[in-house]
């Protein structure tokens, strides 16, 4: 019963940020199927930013302590490594899948990418740390990855629609650099351990205000693509003409090739895992339900995201090879 408190308390606040942008995108909105995948991919990226950053750690100029440590780990490990990843998801899996038709779109699927990856992110440590922790990160680290992602989805939305690659790369630049820095000055103040710590309460406060403007502005974006209203104050990209516009890309190999890493990597876990139960002490068998719950727990998404590139794969690859 504990366990499954603690997994509910993990799991409805990232949950609930969804619905609301989901529900705000009540004009065109986008398929269930593929803001789950963006979320799916977005808490895949937990392990290879987690292994990225284990290893950068492991350099002896990011175990300086007090506010000048937190900042040079925040700032050159955590935060790009965390954005990089869940903007990835975006460019890689969504970019030119035929239903982004709109600005607003980049705002559902890069905010899907980081719920998605705070979602995973969240479960691990609530389960490690307990309840407080669920509350805490309630509050403050679950609207960090909300808010950065929508702040810099409102210019992903934006870049998709340029009409050069010049400002496509500008734009997306942009609202990269600007949920980087919020990203790091917001590590920086939790991982100081100082009285710092505090200004994350204002920096929060900010996030939700920043952050529901950009929400304003997509559904502007939205409302005058489709109804023809012009918001005001704000001058939308001009959109690419529909010729021109990129079917969805979903045949490329890489897809098979992410697919079964991902695999490899869950068969290993579990092949680890096993051989540690078979090899283990005969006093810990009563730590095995713990153990076989936590492999499902860390390997269920990766499971689930390799399942669903595999599927995509083979499903674009047969009108292919009709052809």
């Amino acid at each position: 019963m504990d366990l499954l408190i603690l997994v509910i308390i993990a799991v409805l606040p990232p949950v609930a940020f969804m619905l609301y942008i989901h529900r705000l995108d009540r004009i065109e909105p986008e398929p269930h199927g593929l803001i789950i995948k963006a979320m799916a991919l977005g808490a895949a990226a937990v392990i290879p930013a987690a292994l990225v950053e284990l290893l950068l750690s492991m350099v002896p100029v990011f175990a300086a302590g007090g506010i000048v440590g937190a900042a040079l780990k925040s700032f050159i490990v955590i935060a790009p490594i965390e954005e990089t990843v869940k903007l990835g998801v975006v460019l890689l899996f969504i970019w030119n899948n035929v239903n982004f038709n709109e600005e607003n779109d980049g705002i559902v699927y890069t905010g899907a990418a980081a719920i998605g990856f705070a979602l995973l992110e969240n479960i691990m440590y609530v389960l490690q740390s307990g309840f407080g922790t669920g509350i805490m990160r309630a509050v403050t680290s679950i609207p960090l990855h909300t808010f950065t992602g929508v702040i810099m989805g409102y210019f992903v939305g934006i870049a998709r629609f340029a009409p050069d690659a010049g400002r496509r790369s500008g734009t997306v630049w942009k609202g990269f650099i600007i949920a980087y820095l919020i990203h790091a000055v917001y590590d920086t103040l939790v991982l100081s351990a100082t009285a710092a710590a505090l200004l994350i309460v204002p920096l929060v406060i900010a996030l939700f205000v920043f952050g529901g403007i950009y929400l304003k502005k997509g559904v502007a974006f939205s409302r005058r693509r489709w109804n023809g209203t012009d918001p005001a104050g704000e001058t939308a990209p001009a959109p690419v003409p529909s010729a021109t516009t990129p079917a969805h890309r979903g045949s490329g190999k890489y897809k098979a090739v992410i697919a079964r890493i991902l695999f490899a990597l869950c068969a290993g876990f579990w092949a680890l895992l096993v051989l540690g139960m078979l090899e283990g002490p005969g006093n810990n068998q009563a730590g095995i339900p713990e153990l076989i719950a936590g492999g499902i727990i860390l390997t269920v998404i990766p499971a689930t995201v390799g399942i669903i590139l595999e599927v995509s794969y083979h499903r674009h690859r047969k009108p292919a090879a009709s052809a």
